[in-house]
């Protein structure tokens, strides 16, 4: 007796999951649902950069002259993060709840672009790129605003593409889009704005002359409160300039960077693409090499133009103006994310070979984000972020703010640090002496960078500390970078941490002096 198959409603349950699967919405509450699962167990601990300690305070308190958040502002993402806060109550916990969300609705979002520009599938296989994308993936985990950022840019181009299609029901959406985009981060706007103009070019004069008085009326929504909290506008562009003035006077060349400047950009900016392009990147070389050795040049030329529209005002801020840091490249990842998928789809045109080849590329960007180490080449080479990054992190701040808590007593306790700024967040009761370091890619990288007004010789009575139990302070070395400026080696103290990392400080008697000078500090010698 054969065993019969199980059915319902007379339609095997196999066809109908696969007619299930051929809906955009099933396909896109899925890839919602792997976006979320697969960065919920993995997020950090500790807020890990110091622009996220800045928008950490701005939840508490917004004041750009503070850098609480840095300029230009980010308002509009602030403002979300506090209505969640309100909520949850920690920033760590709500700004990298942020950072999940937005990176998995960026998925979906993807996904429905490159159906609209290419093909369904073409839209699929450029979001599990994206979902699985080690770049993006590191940035979902951490209390930074990129990912929101690159969720915004993805609907406001979809739509954009959709009303360059002459579907008009999408030009108030991506405007509004993009004006919020402009809150979150005020340069996305500006990079978009070539786009934006391609795409609104044959909606006519009216359509486009009402769709700017809509842009700008939910500008001026953020724009005004801004200025407010910042001054006025006279006090935020003072602010504006001296931080402009900071980050790029040795990065452009404009500001008399020269080569150097140009080559630290396309350093960084070449770097950080590929990463976050990472394996579809093939596909995108594999195409363009048949293309070129058939001499198949495009005919249609708009899906360029759009993309290229899309990522060149970005690349050219980038290259000769100033590079930051690598989550800046999701403005326009997702384009080329859309090309190694589209290069994909055409390669390999049956439907076994795409599904093998598109597994075979995500497997490759499961496996980066998950088994590379931080630096895979030994320490001093260059820096992956991935999951180990993650959690090297997270141990770094967290054995050193236990031990501390521990061990030291905020009363006869001072902390010379360079990442300080954490340290005014989760040890906020100690005492600290900032002790600054160029950072990587600059100039004056790993050099200190103090002051001369900041020098000081003290007693720990003078630095207001009262003696421990040992009747005398304790200044804590917080960062293994600054050993090198230790002009008391002989009498610093070593602890091991519990991740196997160690932890130095020196005894500072009640008769004795600190000393801390613009290149060094230590112990005055008596």
């Amino acid at each position: 007796m054969k065993q019969a198959q199980t059915v319902t409603s007379g339609v095997p349950i196999t066809l109908q999951l696969e007619r299930l699967l051929t809906q955009d919405w099933v396909l896109a509450f899925l890839l919602l649902i792997v976006g979320l699962a697969s960065r919920i167990p993995f997020q950090s601990q500790i807020l890990y950069h110091w622009d996220s300690v800045n928008f950490a305070f701005a939840i508490w308190e917004f004041n750009v002259v503070k850098e609480q958040p840095q300029p230009p502002g980010y308002i509009v993402y602030v403002w979300l993060s506090r209505l969640l806060d309100s909520v949850i109550g920690d920033a760590q916990i709500t700004l990298v709840t942020i950072s999940i969300v937005a990176s998995a609705l960026a998925v979906v979002a993807l996904f429905f672009l490159g159906k609209a520009m290419f093909n369904r599938q073409t839209g699929l296989i450029a979001a599990l790129f994206l979902a699985t994308s080690p770049l993006f993936w590191f940035y979902s985990e951490i209390a930074l605003p990129h990912t929101v950022d690159t969720l915004l840019v993805i609907v406001a181009a979809w739509w954009l593409y959709e009303t360059m299609r002459g579907k008009t029901s999408y030009l108030y959406p991506a405007v509004v889009i993009l004006a919020v985009a402009g809150g979150v981060r005020q340069q996305t706007l500006v990079f978009l704005a070539p786009l934006l103009l391609f795409a609104l070019g044959r909606v006519g004069w009216k359509r486009f002359l009402t769709a700017g008085l809509v842009g700008t009326f939910i500008c001026l929504a953020w724009f005004i409160p801004l200025m407010m909290l910042s001054g006025g506008i006279s006090n935020y562009m003072r602010v504006m300039g001296e931080f402009t003035h900071r980050f790029q006077s040795s990065t452009s060349i404009f500001m008399g960077a020269g080569w150097w400047g140009i080559r630290r950009n396309l350093t960084k900016l070449i770097i950080y693409t590929l990463y976050g392009w990472s394996s579809a990147l093939l596909p995108v070389m594999v195409y363009l090499a048949v293309r070129t050795w058939q001499k198949a040049w495009p005919r249609n030329w708009e899906k360029l133009i759009f993309l290229s529209l899309w990522m060149l005002p970005a690349l050219i801020f980038y290259a000769l103006i100033h590079m930051g840091q690598q989550g800046l490249v999701f403005v326009f990842l997702p384009a080329l994310l859309l090309l190694g998928a589209a290069g994909l789809d055409r390669l390999l045109a049956a439907q076994t070979y795409r599904l093998a080849g598109t597994i075979i590329l995500v497997a490759i960007n499961v496996g980066v984000f998950h088994l590379m180490p931080e630096y895979p080449l030994g320490p001093g080479s260059q820096r992956l972020l991935t999951r180990d990054t993650l959690f090297n992190s997270d141990r770094y701040y967290q054995d050193r703010f236990n031990f501390i808590q521990e061990n030291f007593e905020p009363e006869s306790t001072v902390i010379v640090a360079a990442n300080w700024h954490h340290l005014d967040y989760y040890l906020p009761d100690y005492a600290k002496l900032p002790f600054n370091l160029g950072s990587k890619w600059e100039l004056n990288e790993g050099a200190a960078i103090n002051e001369a007004k900041a020098t000081l010789t003290a007693t720990a009575a003078e630095l207001g500390l009262e003696p421990g139990s040992d009747g005398s302070a304790t200044v804590v070395i917080f960062d293994p970078e600054l050993m090198s400026f230790n002009q008391s080696p002989d009498l610093t103290q070593e602890v091991t941490l519990p991740g196997g990392e160690s932890l130095q400080y020196l005894k500072l008697k009640a008769d004795g002096r600190l000393q801390i000078k613009a290149d060094s500090f230590g112990l005055e010698p008596k």
